[in-house]
């Protein structure tokens, strides 16, 4: 199997952290699955060539990915199946983009929408036709920005009351603050550099008493967003998401 992926600065002003392009190819046409875990980024699709079912087992859906879509924030794993030849391009999106979509927004979906035209026509006109299409529908639907950084609240919130912010979040991201904080510790434990390569990892070395109380308590909780345990993300492989996560963690430090 031959995989390629390129990637494309993002832009800072529009909370794209990066476009992207991936291709993967074998010698006979097969279906390849593909492990996806949840991330706090929503990331917009475009298969040139190939299709992509998505599985999603806890909500008991089995469906083909739309040619163009936007994958909003998920708290579950998926499963992609691809087949190939695939070309798909993407532009990946940071948390505050919920803050200017000018749609209604959902999570645990994919969302129809067309940002490229009907032709990707190589990453860097994917690139140029996205930015237009941001720069142009985008609608501020706050006064001021919701977040400074990471899940920080920026100071204007503290006037409101918890339930007006729990609207706020509900209507911005489709999650509570409680649910984004789910995935954000996950991935909080993925930006750690663990060997697991070893044939008994010691993962409790690996556990932020910040964020986790103990080992179980890292355990459940990603076992609960990944549907795996550590080890077990750790020993499986994963095309799409290995990329991004590798680029994510490069363009925008301190996730």
């Amino acid at each position: 199997m031959n995989v390629t992926f390129q990637k494309k600065p993002g832009v800072p002003a529009l909370q794209i952290a990066f476009f992207w392009r991936m291709t993967v190819e074998i010698t006979a046409p097969a279906a390849i699955g593909d492990h996806f875990i949840p991330e706090l980024f929503f990331d917009y699709l475009f298969i040139q060539e190939g299709t992509v079912e998505c599985i999603d087992q806890v909500r008991g859906e089995r469906f083909s990915l739309s040619r163009q879509s936007l994958k909003t924030i998920h708290t579950h794993p998926l499963t992609f199946m691809y087949t190939t030849p695939l070309v798909l391009y993407g532009a990946r999106l940071l948390l505050p983009f919920a803050e200017t979509y000018w749609g209604k927004m959902q999570a645990n979906r994919f969302l129809d929408e067309t940002w490229a035209g009907s032709e990707a026509g190589g990453l860097d006109e994917f690139k140029s036709r996205v930015e237009e299409h941001l720069q142009r529908h985008r609608t501020r639907k706050l006064p001021y920005p919701m977040l400074s950084g990471g899940l920080e609240e920026t100071g204007w919130l503290v006037h409101y009351s918890p339930r007006h912010k729990r609207r706020l979040y509900k209507e911005l991201y489709g999650l509570s603050r409680r649910e984004l904080q789910n995935v954000r510790n996950v991935q909080a434990f993925l930006e750690q550099t663990c060997d697991f390569g070893e044939q008994n990892p010691h993962i409790i070395q690996h556990v932020n008493p910040d964020v986790f109380h103990d080992q179980p308590h890292l355990n459940h909780s990603f076992k609960k967003t990944t549907g795996l345990s550590p080890v077990e993300y750790f020993e499986k492989s994963s095309i799409l998401q290995d990329n991004l996560m590798s680029a994510s963690y490069n363009a925008v430090p301190g996730l």
